[in-house]
């Protein structure tokens, strides 16, 4: 089995968050810190939560970057 990687934009990011905070009743934020706590266990839907979080937290920045570095 191959891993092919798959583009998102930072929309689709926000709306898989989103998403999963409905699926599961918890925000972004507050999951996280159970996950981080330890309290989630390690799920591969909570592997797949944690990585989509540390992508928008990553990416967050850069996007800050770019839309600040373009001339209007």
């Amino acid at each position: 089995m191959s891993f092919k990687p798959k583009k998102i934009s930072f929309q689709e990011l926000s709306q898989r968050l989103s998403d999963l905070e409905s699926k599961y009743g918890y925000s972004t934020i507050e999951f996280y810190r159970r996950f981080q706590d330890g309290e989630m266990g390690d799920d591969d839907k909570w592997l797949t939560w944690a990585g989509l979080y540390h992508l928008y937290l990553t990416s967050l920045p850069v996007r800050q970057f770019m839309v600040d570095a373009v001339p209007a």
